[in-house]
């Protein structure tokens, strides 16, 4: 690939003098569009060191409006960043609609470098380009206009520019020891490269190899490439992902998963009692331990409303120590959460290594209330299947363990429990409008609730059923269920 990138392009001071005052132009129009719009542009520049890459972020900034773009250096790894799955780092900057993200050295940069000293195998690096093409097909399909920039030099050029800079002393700085020991592996590199861009370069986020060796030719050039992924993009409809399933499959036509639940009640006040307090004692200490072993959890609560969720996460966090966990009450996105990916607002809270977040309602929410209530499309929600195991199966890879629980109660009990909080003073707040609407609506929701369950149901990340008409009985499986996967 590489031996076909032209390194001869020269652009005159006059034709670039020329071009520059329309591009400049034509990029602030499509920047204002893009800010008018529900899309968002993530511009990634990788390629060979000491080929101009900075220099080329900073005229963008200058050509364009700077307020709407961030721009992103990705250095080495801080504490709060190894201490949470990989692409927790990428999650938390990624731009919102409207505006453009900059990604100086992306989630590209780390699987190179550690191929390339042998790091990584070439199975695990094959995997993690695999892992890589599926999150950028996913921003794609939720309206990120995703660009991608490789800028090649040769090798005698590279170092030809590591030399001049070396001689004065006002840039001799920007040198490393590092870049001396890239141009050595120069070769290595560039095989890896090329690997890379081949194995991730799709309709969703193409590559652009652009030849750099001409500073004005390199700033054109890649004006030109933005200019028209603007143009060919904005007014486009996201690309559709196949499902890879068929909608007539049996095993999702067969009963509802939940249709066959067991409601046990508590006999035995006593030995309840007794049971729920050595319960108890060793979630306590469990958690102690996982947080001195740095193991971190995520735990999931969904259920009808009404099932108890509430009162679950009391139980559960009355064994934790406050300074360790958190928890998340999930609500309607607000602008800022609408402005990215569903997922963006879960990742944000993902906890550190030996701490605990627990989720009151979750990501969950688009293949259940986004999806009967209409809220997402039918591609969408469809598609967060894979999205969603895809994000979990990230969380299990890092350490994090992954406990998920759907409260079920009938729908008797259900009503019974909406009218007491009616007639009581104190639990009026609990109930809505919504609440009686969503009511309405539970055979949609069944529905919904049973593919969600067999869909995400998987090996790294099971669901916990929990009967929850009986309220005692649902706390105590609870907490057992969470010493069980704390153990392992």
């Amino acid at each position: 690939m590489f031996n076909h990138v032209s390194t001869e392009n020269k652009l005159s001071k006059e034709v670039y003098d020329e071009k520059v005052p329309q591009l400049r132009l034509e990029l602030l129009q499509l920047q204002h569009e893009l800010s008018k719009s529900n899309k968002s542009v993530l511009l990634i520049i990788s390629g060979v060191e000491g080929s101009g890459k900075g220099a080329l972020v900073n005229k963008l900034h200058e050509w364009m409006d700077t307020r709407s773009i961030q721009t992103q250096v990705f250095h080495a790894l801080s504490d709060e960043e190894k201490n949470r799955p990989e692409f927790w780092r990428y999650w938390r900057v990624m731009p919102q609609a409207g505006t453009v993200g900059i990604f100086f050295g992306s989630w590209y940069t780390q699987a190179i470098i550690d191929r390339v000293h042998g790091d990584l195998s070439e199975e695990s690096f094959n995997s993690q380009l695999h892992r890589i093409r599926f999150h950028e097909h996913m921003l794609s399909h939720n309206g990120t206009i995703i660009i991608k920039l490789w800028l090649h030099i040769s090798k005698k050029e590279q170092k030809a520019r590591f030399k001049k800079l070396e001689k004065d002393k006002r840039t001799a700085w920007r040198v490393s020891k590092q870049d001396w020991e890239f141009h050595k592996q120069y070769d290595s590199f560039l095989t890896i490269s090329e690997q890379t861009i081949r194995l991730t370069d799709s309709a969703a986020a193409p590559w652009q190899v652009i030849d750099a060796s001409d500073e004005r030719y390199r700033e054109v050039f890649t004006a030109e490439i933005l200019i028209k992924a603007l143009k060919n993009q904005l007014h486009k409809k996201p690309l559709t992902l196949d499902l890879g399933y068929s909608e007539e499959q049996n095993w999702l036509k067969s009963h509802s998963v939940i249709s066959t639940v067991q409601f046990p009640t508590v006999k035995d006040i006593k030995a309840y009692k007794k049971e729920f307090e050595d319960v108890s004692l060793e979630l306590q200490d469990l958690s102690w331990k996982s947080h001195q072993k740095q193991k971190s959890t995520v735990i999931v609560f969904e259920g009808w409303d009404a099932a108890g969720k509430g009162g679950a996460i009391r139980r559960v966090v009355s064994c934790m120590d406050a300074k360790f966990y958190r928890v998340i009450q999930t609500a309607a996105p607000s602008d800022e959460e609408k402005a990215h990916h569903y997922l963006w607002r879960f990742w944000r809270h993902i906890p550190r290594d030996g701490n605990v977040t627990l989720y009151d309602r979750s990501w969950y929410g688009r293949v259940m209330v986004e999806r009967v209530e209409g809220f997402a499309t039918v591609p969408e929600w469809k598609r967060s299947y894979f999205e969603i195991n895809e994000f979990e199966q990230q969380l299990v890879d890092h350490g994090t363990r992954v406990v998920k629980f759907f409260l079920h109660i009938t729908p008797e009990e259900q009503l019974a429990r909406f009218k007491a909080r009616e007639e009581t003073p104190y639990k009026n707040y609990k109930i809505t409008d919504e609440d009686w609407r969503n009511r309405d609506k539970w055979g949609q929701y069944e529905d919904a609730i049973h593919e969600m369950l067999v869909r995400t149901d998987t090996q790294h990340a099971p669901w916990h059923i929990i009967p929850s008409n009986d309220k005692r009985i649902s706390r105590l499986m609870v907490l057992k269920a969470l010493v069980k996967a704390m153990r392992l």
